[in-house]
């Protein structure tokens, strides 16, 4: 797969992927967590193979027959959507969506599994190179490309609240959504996080600046941690309800 940091938009979209739109059940959902982009995981296994079978995620051009997403027809389209809407039905990357879960039911008592819950990205596409080896330039593009799909889903009258993952997710929702900010140090110590919280239409958002499922720590911390980050947001809901 490419390293090169210079790569174009179209180029840095990662081969056969389709865009995720969303996952799970986003029309019921009253609270959604929002990520950066999709992994190559959600396509391919670890030993580059395309995810098919029970083990497929999403549709790719090759499940579709066709060359190219340009060629996608409307009956495709649907197929596509049942996928990001059945999501959490079939073979979710645990790996990433079991700490994201744990967040979001311990900060809002909502789940992915029962369609409470759905997560949204910033950029619909997986990428090769990794988003963290993009250009910051190519980094932009994506951003911006996606950026009035995003926004009509924030929009949603139906969500209750929004949860930002990590410090980019923040920063960029920030330029939609005016958000406060505030430090705070895990057990006192160590480097402080930040959190944010604000308003959108009728949501409330709220946000920390560490990414969770890149956090690295021990086990028993990592947990620990989790549930600061669960208490420190639940508070910052509690301030954003006193004040409507």
């Amino acid at each position: 797969m490419s390293t090169d940091r210079h790569e174009s938009v179209a180029s840095s979209t990662l081969t056969l992927s389709t865009p995720v739109v969303f996952r799970g059940h986003q029309p019921t959902a009253r609270v959604v967590s929002v990520g950066i982009n999709p992994s190559i995981r959600e396509f391919y296994s670890r030993s580059g193979s395309e995810l098919d079978g029970d083990n497929r995620r999403f549709e790719t051009t090759a499940s579709l027959g066709v060359g190219s997403v340009s060629e996608v027809t409307q009956t495709m389209g649907t197929r596509m959507r049942q996928r990001c809407l059945s999501y959490f039905e079939g073979n979710p990357y645990m790996d990433w969506f079991a700490p994201m879960e744990l967040l979001v039911r311990g900060i809002t008592g909502t789940s992915f599994f029962d369609g409470s819950a759905y997560h949204l990205d910033l950029v619909h596409w997986a990428t090769d190179p990794l988003w963290g080896r993009l250009s910051t330039g190519v980094q932009r593009e994506l951003l911006l490309r996606d950026r009035p799909a995003v926004v009509e889903q924030l929009d949603s009258p139906s969500l209750e609240i929004i949860y930002l993952n990590g410090t980019t997710v923040c920063d960029e929702v920030s330029c939609i959504v005016a958000l406060s900010t505030r430090a705070a140090q895990f057990r006192g110590q160590g480097h402080k996080r930040r959190f944010y919280r604000g308003r959108h239409g009728k949501a409330m958002v709220i946000g920390c600046s560490s990414h969770i499922q890149e956090v690295r720590m021990k086990t028993t911390d990592r947990a620990d941690f989790i549930k600061w980050i669960i208490a420190e947001c639940r508070s910052d809901l509690g301030a954003l309800a006193s004040n409507p």
